[in-house]
């Protein structure tokens, strides 16, 4: 069964409303966009409160998700915006403090506090991350899958896959290494993100 076939049918309940669909994605998908949330931002209730926004944009953006696509790429795509923008605007509030105890005028540009996403960004990284998962020999791509988008732990995988956990070990990390090095080619064709911004991205799925 292709890896991405339920995630296919319940994309299409879920755009037509569907909330038995969303559930099942949500119980599907939260520990591991929990676990990659709170890698990022190391605060708990942050994370939680995080969560709770990617599976909210999740049913808001519902109609437009890619039903072709696994929804765990969408969901790690815009947690980990999400995360961003919360630390840049921790870092931003940590600066007019300092500025106003300094006695000193604080400004803060609209644009670092704006939470609204760039679709466009978002898009891009959400396609390319499913173009290089695409480009992973089947074992690989099953692995990659089960341990960095659903959140399953290396035994888990080797037990379902009837592999050794070591193998899924190897799996995941020759797998991270292609996604990077694919990432970092088509940056080099054709990306609105910066350079950065793009291997931050790809490492963040360490």
């Amino acid at each position: 069964m292709p890896p991405y076939h339920d995630d296919t049918r319940l994309s299409a309940q879920l755009s037509r409303g569907d909330i038995t669909a969303f559930n099942s994605l949500y119980y599907k998908y939260y520990k591991a966009v929990f676990a990659n949330i709170f890698k990022l931002v190391q605060e708990q209730q942050a994370a939680e409160d995080i969560l709770q926004e990617v599976f909210a944009a999740l049913w808001v953006h519902r109609e437009k998700i890619d039903r072709g696509q696994a929804v765990g790429g969408w969901l790690f795509v815009v947690s980990y915006n999400k995360a961003i923008r919360f630390l840049q605007r921790a870092v931003t509030e940590r600066a007019r403090v300092r500025t106003e105890l300094a006695g000193e005028v604080a400004e803060i540009r609209a644009d670092e506090l704006d939470d609204t996403h760039d679709l466009k960004d978002v898009e891009y990284q959400y396609h390319l991350l499913h173009e290089a998962i695409e480009n992973l020999p089947p074992r690989k791509k099953r692995v990659f899958i089960l341990c960095k988008l659903e959140g399953k732990t290396y035994e888990e995988a080797a037990l379902a896959l009837g592999i050794s956990p070591h193998t899924v070990k190897e799996y995941v990390s020759a797998s991270l290494h292609f996604i990077k090095e694919y990432s970092l080619s088509r940056y080099a064709l054709n990306a609105p993100l910066s350079l950065s911004l793009l291997i931050s991205f790809v490492s963040c799925l360490n």
